[in-house]
């Protein structure tokens, strides 16, 4: 079969429909339209209420608070002192002060001299008067038990030989060191062994008997304290 395109119906080309370009408002302009209202509504509202409200009404009696006039008044008062000039000495004050003076003179003149006058009897005077004496020795207070103790009389014994040279020796060492040593001898009965015991003392003072310890620790020995009396 042969088309004739000369026969053949025509029919338009479609053609596509053009949309119309949508218009944008300003929004700038809108905006600016709005905020000048708003201003303008403002002004109004504060015009209104300025002309709305009262006049301020003066009041003619107004006087000042009572701390304003006590201020006025105080200042008033030192301007006139210092116009015034300085103020007369009293006579009667200047005479008190010049009594007193000559009293603390004459008080002091009775205690270089040893002259005391009696004042009232006080109640600290009284405790003062009523104060217990304990007895103090180097800033130590002594009890009973401790005077006690202070009376005894104690020995200090330095070793137990059991040979007498051994014991003659040690004696002459410690009497070189400035101790009063000496050694006695202890058993010797019947099946019992013989001991020379070297002693240092006797001594009366605590104090000393410490010191004459201490020479014996420093010579490596372990004294023993005996009380004798």
């Amino acid at each position: 079969m042969i088309h004739d395109f000369a026969t053949a119906p025509r029919t338009p080309r479609d053609v596509p429909v053009r949309q119309p370009v949508p218009v944008v408002p300003a929004r700038k302009s809108s905006k600016r339209v709005v905020l000048g209202a708003v201003l303008t509504l403002v002004a109004l509202l504060s015009l209104w209420r300025m002309l709305a409200s009262d006049p301020v009404i003066v009041n003619e009696g107004f006087s000042p608070p009572v701390e304003a006039k006590e201020e006025y008044l105080q200042a008033a008062d030192l301007e006139e002192a210092l116009l015034s000039g300085p103020e007369q000495i009293d006579e009667s004050t200047d005479a008190a002060d010049s009594q007193v003076v000559p009293r603390e003179f004459e008080l002091k003149a009775q205690a270089r001299q040893g002259v005391v006058e009696e004042e009232d009897y006080g109640f600290y005077d009284s405790l003062q008067a009523s104060a217990w004496r304990v007895p103090v020795q180097r800033g130590i207070y002594l009890t009973a038990e401790d005077r006690k103790r202070a009376s005894y009389t104690y020995v200090l014994q330095a070793a137990s030989l059991k040979n007498r040279s051994e014991a003659i020796a040690l004696v002459a060492a410690l009497q070189k060191r400035g101790l009063a040593a000496s050694y006695s001898v202890s058993g010797g009965g019947m099946g019992e062994m013989t001991w020379y015991r070297v002693n240092v003392g006797p001594f009366n003072n605590v104090s000393i008997m410490n010191k004459a310890e201490d020479v014996l620790v420093s010579m490596h020995m372990m004294p023993l304290k005996r009380r004798v009396q």
